[in-house]
Formats: C-alpha cells, structure tokens, sequence
C-alpha cells in the first residue's frame, strides 16, 4: 500500500509505503509522522493506492525513477484528522490560485498540529464576558430578506443593505433558522470587527460561538479550532483563515462587507477568503450570504445578471436618515492645522460640549509620509524598496511600509549637506498631535496598525468607544469598517487625496467604499449624523455618489468604463510578477523573456506588458509584472502556466502569481 502524505511546505504531496500493521488503520484525512530528509515530520495522507501496481495515485513530488520510498513511521490519530469536505477545499485552491497543495494546507489547519504544541486554555470572550446586546424587533424589510434566504438549502445571496439597515441582525436570524446540527461560518474583513460581532452573536448563542484571527495564542488557536472539528460549537467568527474552519456538518457561510480588500492574501498563498468562501459553499451545497452597503462591481454585477439571488434594504433601522455628507475644499478652506480644516475643528468642539462621539479616517499611519529637504528636493527613500519613508514622530525613525526597515532622520540633509529638513504631508501621528493641541479637552485614542501591535489592543479601544470613555477614534480604515457606535453623529475624512487616483482601475471603487463606509457610521443612533471629507480635488466624481449615498449611479459609470476596456466582471486578470536580485539583470533577462512571450500564441488572452511595477522594488527586489486577461478562467490559467514553464527561468528569477488580482502596485 501507498499513501500520498501532505505538508504545510511549498510544495506538492510526497508517497510513502504503508507498513502491514497500519493498512487496516490508515485513512484519507489522517495525521501520520513520516521520515523526512534526515528527522521525522507530521504530515496529512491525501491518497490512498491499496494496489500500487495500478499507478493510480497521481505522480507526486516523492516519486522519482528507480528510488526506494520509505515507510511511515506511525498514524497519530484514529480518526480522519481532516473531513474529506476540508481537503476538497485545499485541493480547489491549490489548483484555482496555482500553488503548491502543501501551501493551502498551511493556511488552513494552525502550524502547531503538525509540531506537536498544545491546546491552550481559552479566554472568554477577550478577558472578559461578552457585552449583552439588544436585538430588535425585525423590520418589514429585514423580515422579506430571512424569508427568501430561508426558502432555499443552497446558492448565494447578496444583502445590499444601506448602512444601518440591520444586516448584522438578519445574518443572526439566518443562523437561528438553521435545521438542528447545522454549523455557520461568519467571515469579517478585519479583526477590529470580530469583538461587536461576538457580542451581538453571544447574546443568541452563548459560548457556542467560537473566533479565529491572529490575535490568539498558539494555544487558544488550538483549543478554538479543536472545539470546531469536534462539533461542540455553531457558529465561527472570524477573519480569512476562518473560511477553512472544519466544520463537518456546515449549514451557512456569511461573508460582512464582502468588498473588502482585506479578505485578499497578498503573500504566499494569494487567495481570497470571498472567493475561497464561494467554492466552499458550492462544494458543499449549501447558502452563503454576501453582505455590503458598498458592494464589488463584481458581485453586484452578478446579481444584476441572475447569478446571485439580491436583496436590496434602502433604509436605516427605525427609518433614521443617512448622514448629510460635506465635500471640504482644502484649496478655499480656512485651516487651524496643516490637516484640520476650522470647520472640521468646530464640528469637533461642538461635538464634545454636546457629549457625542466622533470618527476620523486617515489612511496613512505615522507622522509624516515626505521627510523632504526644501533647499535640494532630496527625500528619504527605503534603501530595499523604491517607495518614500515614512516619518515616525514617536521613535523619531523613518520607517518603511514595505519591508519593515527604518533608519534614523539626520540633522542635514546627506545630498547637499544643508540643515533645510522639513516634514510634507500628513500622518495619524500628526492628526493627533494637531487635536492634542487644539482642544485638549478632547478624550480620543488613535486605531492603527502601531497602537494595536499588543494582544486585545483592537478590542479594548473598540470597548473604551462603546462605553463612552472616549469622545473620538482616529485612525486608519480599520475604523470605516463594520463599526456599530450609536452615538457617533460626527465621521470625517482627512487627506481624501490619498484614495484617489491611484495606478490601478479599482482605485474610484476603493476611494467611493471607503468614503461612504466611513459617512456611514455617524447617525446610527437617536442623533442624526453628518460626514465632512476634506479634499484638494472636490470636483472628483466619486464625491458627487458618495455626496448622495448613490451606489447605483457610481456603478452605472464603473460599470461602462470596465466594459469598454475589458476589465472584471468582463474579464478575468492574472498577474506574473517577476523579481530580481539587481535592475541589471533584470533588464537583461526581461529582455528575453518579452521576446519568447511575443512568439507564443494565446488564443482569446490579451497579454499586457512585461513592464516595471508601479513600486519597482520591494524587500532589495526589483520587480517587473505581465497581467493575462481572458474571459475563460480554465484557459487564463492554462495559458499562466505555459508562459512560466516555456520561459525556463533560472533560479535567478523569482516567479509569484497572483490569480484574480485586486492591487496591481
């Protein structure tokens, strides 16, 4: 006997024998620890060949022309560690993202399964019991919504619901209706969200709720995970990794602000937990409910064409108003700072004295993003990557977003040896220190990836919000996502510009998401809410939909624009980024490449460039990309992994492909 053995390392399965003593044993799914190299490692059996004569077990990354293969060692579990349904699952990404199956493997089951650790003991709830939350009495829109996900077993449904509408509530109501047994995953798109979706989920199902995301321990990440193969809990919260929870009796998958980027895997194994969650559901035959007030081109394009069953909420729970939205002009503007504009600062005071709560969204953490000489122009570059460092008042360093390095600022400037440094542009650092200043009597915490580094730090600042400890959350997008603060009548945008105008054919479709997103968390209580954004380009379009909360009109315009150049939904993209160790080399061997590329042929795929990326280099690599684009998503992928197999690149080449792309930078 054969068994095809699974690790969570780039790279395909490898066979081993079975010893007699194992073969009665041994099953698809099982743990087995199996001599690797010159120790021992604990991998997953994939296959099975009682009859290896046949050659039925598909070659693997162990098999090799006249070589012995050795035993395994032991079977660590008696039964199957993973479900058949879990391994379905890893095999489709593997095979749609075009990666090795050892590294989807790696992203679904914790590291610590195949090393030995052990199960920690679980806090509750973040170190403390979960807030009781309120539910309402469901309104007529919200109740025509549960009727028709509950009328069917299976299919996908988008809720395109204004924010406010009580999306949250229906998704609860979906999993109460479930037959007996049946388990739910519930996918957020950033771990700032995961404490209020607890809570309004506790309150209905107690501690059969469990969450998955980066902020556990090794051990509490075993216990959760645990506790969910064992079917003692219904319901799994959490972040992308959660779509793999093994549930072996899955009922509903629902997917919160399914627009997202942060649902995207930008390294490694480059998959969307949206999408990953998608062929979940149809591998499993069962619901899954997409939930946005902003939905993706994509999936309201699918709804529109049948693919997606839509349901549509336009109004706010107890028919509350949608916040009126101001377009700042910062070129006629008074300023009180550099960021702050007098009018913003005014609504700010005003808000204080009457006790409410203010949101502000900044997309650019730190102090400063230009550390610029005004005599010669120089500015601090990262020395590994072809972007701007950005200043960090708080270390006094100069840090890269990138790869993580930092330096720190000299006193003069190392191009023309003057002492003329100033700092251009604007950080959340600087935000803060601007409000510090200009109304010291303001109680606020700043919410970005620096003040948020130690364990439960998103929570605990959600909660401090919650309870009215603090007058003000400033920080970075995670704050425009998901947040339900009723007392928030002021959201504001600083540094629109930002969002806008980026090198890639989302960016109007981020810049409008994120704007209305973040209006949409003033007014969800008895005040009514106002948005300000400050802008130096008020005349963009996005600001007249998101003036008005008008998404069907933004996507009428989008949508015209993406079919006339053939860009998703009308299309599908890969990307082929290749990295370089010098620019050199890379021009030399770029050269070659774009002449073998041109002699090829791809039927109905539109191959566009290789040309440098936007950032050019990253982590001391220089980097050059191509995008396939094709209607046909089987053919796009055929045709990916013709180019990098014809190329024959050398190891001097390191090849990265990212399929379905949502940044192009």
């Amino acid at each position: 006997m054969h068994a095809n053995v699974l690790f969570p390392i780039n790279s395909e399965a490898f066979t081993y024998t079975v010893p007699e003593e194992l073969r009665s044993d041994i099953k698809i799914g099982s743990r087995v620890e199996v001599p690797f190299k010159r120790s021992y490692k604990t991998g997953i059996v994939v296959a099975l060949d009682r009859n290896p004569q046949s050659a039925s077990l598909k070659k693997t990354a162990g098999q090799k022309k006249n070589i012995s293969l050795k035993p395994v060692k032991s079977l660590l579990d008696v039964d199957p560690f993973l479900s058949i349904n879990i391994l379905r699952l890893i095999d489709w990404v593997s095979q749609y993202y075009m990666s090795a199956s050892g590294l989807a493997l790696k992203n679904a089951v914790p590291s610590a399964f195949f090393t030995g650790k052990k199960a920690g003991k679980p806090r509750i709830m973040y170190e403390e019991e979960a807030k009781k939350s309120k539910h309402l009495n469901l309104t007529n829109d919200q109740k025509k919504a549960l009727s028709e996900i509950n009328s069917v077993d299976k299919g996908v449904f988008l809720i395109h619901g204004v924010t406010g509408s009580g999306k949250t509530e229906i998704y609860i109501k979906a999993v109460t209706s479930l037959p007996a047994g049946k388990q739910a995953i519930v996918l957020v798109p950033e771990i700032a969200i995961t404490g209020q979706m607890i809570d309004r989920f506790r309150t209905s199902f107690g501690n059969d709720v469990v969450f998955f995301h980066s902020g556990l321990s090794t051990g509490e990440r075993i216990t959760q995970w645990q506790r969910t193969r064992n079917g003692t809990v219904k319901v799994v919260i959490g972040v992308r990794s959660a779509v793999f929870a093994p549930f072996n009796n899955l009922g509903l998958i629902i997917v919160d602000e399914e627009q997202e980027a942060s649902y995207k895997q930008f390294e490694g194994l480059r998959y969307s937990a949206r999408d990953v969650a998608l062929a979940r559901a149809k591998l499993e035959n069962i619901k899954i409910i997409l939930g946005s007030a902003t939905p993706s081109l994509e999936a309201f394009y699918a709804a529109q064409n049948g693919k997606f069953r839509y349901i549509r909420i336009d109004k706010r729970i107890e028919k509350r108003p949608l916040p009126e939205v101001e377009i700042i002009d910062m070129t006629k503007e008074i300023k009180d700072t550099f960021s702050l504009s007098a009018k913003l600062v005014d609504a700010l005071k005003q808000n204080v004295k009457e006790r409410s709560q203010s949101l502000i969204l900044l997309n650019r953490r730190g102090y400063s993003p230009y550390f610029i000489c005004t005599d010669c122009g120089h500015t601090h570059k990262c020395p590994l990557c072809s972007i701007t460092l950005i200043y960090h008042k708080d270390t006094n360093t100069m840090n890269c977003h990138y790869c993580g390095s930092w330096l720190n600022p000299e006193s003069k400037c190392p191009e023309c040896g003057r002492k003329e440094i100033t700092y251009l542009g604007t950080g959340t650092q600087r935000v803060e220190e601007e409000l510090n200043r200009l109304i010291p009597e303001l109680s606020f915490k700043r919410m970005d990836r620096d003040t948020t580094q130690k364990k439960l730090s998103h929570h605990r600042i959600v909660r401090q919000m919650e309870e009215k400890k603090i007058d003000l959350l400033l920080g970075t997008q995670m704050v425009a996502k998901g947040h339900d603060f009723p007392d928030v009548t002021i959201a504001a945008v600083i540094s629109a510009d930002t969002a806008l105008n980026l090198p890639d054919f989302r960016s109007a479709e981020r810049a409008f998401q994120l704007f209305t997103q973040l209006a949409g968390r003033a007014g969800r209580g008895v005040l009514p809410g106002k948005a300000y954004i400050q802008t130096y380009e008020p005349d963009h379009f996005v600001f007249d939909f998101v003036r008005n909360h008008n998404y069907k009109g933004f996507y009428e315009r989008e949508i015209g624009q993406r079919k006339e150049l053939s860009y998703p939904p009308f299309s599908k993209l890969i990307r082929i980024i290749f990295c370089f160790r010098t620019k050199e080399k890379a021009n030399k061997i770029i050269a070659g490449i774009s002449a073998r590329i041109r002699t090829m042929e791809h039927k109905n795929i539109e191959v566009l460039g290789p040309s440098p990326a936007p950032v050019e280099k990253i982590r001391n690599l220089w980097r050059w990309h191509l995008i396939l684009k094709g209607r046909n998503a089987k053919e796009l992928r055929r045709t990916a992994r013709e180019i990098v197999h014809k190329l024959e690149l050398t190891r001097e080449v390191k090849v990265d492909i990212d399929v379905d792309p949502i940044n192009l930078l």
